[in-house]
């Protein structure tokens, strides 16, 4: 569940920011929830009773308590929440960044933009915990995180587990498709990597946590080394 908070004092202006946050979550086929603010104190509330969000969207010229002020207050004890900071000045660019905000966007605010926004957040900061694997007319919901990799088998595909084995009735592109691809790579015809399982790998073979061995084949090669870098240089 992708939490989202919107702060916003103008009722306008805060109604269409949860149309297009609604609209861009639907387009990307994420699972969320939206709250609606309208001032800081009420935001902050929420936020002492224990209340977690994801993304807050937040107005830095807010009656009261400002929007940059309540951020800083957050950075004090939470650094995971992305921040999108969404003003009618560029006067507060430089001091909004000092609270590390994803992105500093103006009103009135572009849906192309935002949705570019909350697309790289969930991607790099919010990434899938579950996969939905469709299975004789029912849904199993495997953990992300127990998923070593996927072999292609006796024509269908294993899910090799932390604990065990799942074999599944779909093809190694179709398991490739369900997966969220800035985790999962392919590496060879027969593998696709849970990338944060490697622990080492040279130009023929990549060694997985528990040294489980799994083929690099010289068509994938390229691919699967442009894939890892990017994603261990997004966790850094």
């Amino acid at each position: 569940m992708y939490r989202v908070a919107i702060c916003e004092d103008e009722a306008p202006v805060r109604e269409e920011n949860a149309r297009m946050c609604g609209d861009i979550l639907n387009r990307l086929e994420a699972e969320y929830s939206l709250q609606l603010f309208s001032s800081s104190e009420e935001l902050e509330n929420v936020l002492i009773s224990g209340e977690l969000f994801d993304l807050i969207c937040l107005d830095i010229i807010l009656p009261g308590k400002s929007g940059l002020e309540l951020a800083k207050e957050i950075r004090r004890w939470d650094d995971r929440t992305s921040i999108l900071f969404i003003s009618s000045s560029a006067n507060f660019l430089l001091d909004g960044y000092s609270v590390r905000p994803i992105q500093y966007l103006l009103k009135p605010v572009d849906e192309a933009v935002l949705e570019k926004v909350i697309a790289d957040d969930l991607r790099l900061n919010h990434p899938a915990r579950t996969v939905l694997i469709p299975a004789g007319g029912k849904t199993e919901i495997l953990p992300l995180g127990d998923i070593q990799y996927v072999e292609s088998r006796d024509h269908g595909c294993v899910f090799v587990m932390e604990q065990g084995e799942r074999f599944f009735w779909m093809s190694l592109t179709q398991a490739e498709g369900l997966l969220p691809g800035e985790q999962f790579c392919r590496c060879h015809n027969s593998f696709l990597i849970h990338l944060e399982k490697v622990v080492r790998m040279d130009n023929h073979n990549i060694t997985l946590a528990g040294q489980k061995q799994i083929p690099l084949s010289r068509r994938y090669n390229r691919q699967f080394k442009n894939q890892i870098a990017r994603y261990f240089g997004s966790r850094q």
